[in-house]
């Protein structure tokens, strides 16, 4: 019997306390809308499954040219 399990991208945030927060996304665009809609916490990366999707500067490259359109 086959299992289905829904698949998510995970934003990984970090706060200036040092502590994580971890959101699941439906999509890659909600993602980079939401690396920075809260100025309390800092985007660290983007992964799907085991998969690291974005991290550093082209993490921030996308999230800049998310918001430049």
């Amino acid at each position: 019997m086959a299992c289905s399990v829904p698949i998510y991208y995970l934003l990984h945030r970090e706060a200036a306390d040092g502590s994580e927060n971890l959101l699941m996304e439906p999509d890659l665009a909600s993602a980079l809308v939401d690396a920075t809609a809260d100025p309390a916490w800092r985007a660290v990366r983007i992964t799907f499954g085991r998969q690291v999707v974005l991290e550093g500067n082209e993490l921030a490259a996308a999230i800049a040219e998310r918001h430049a359109a």
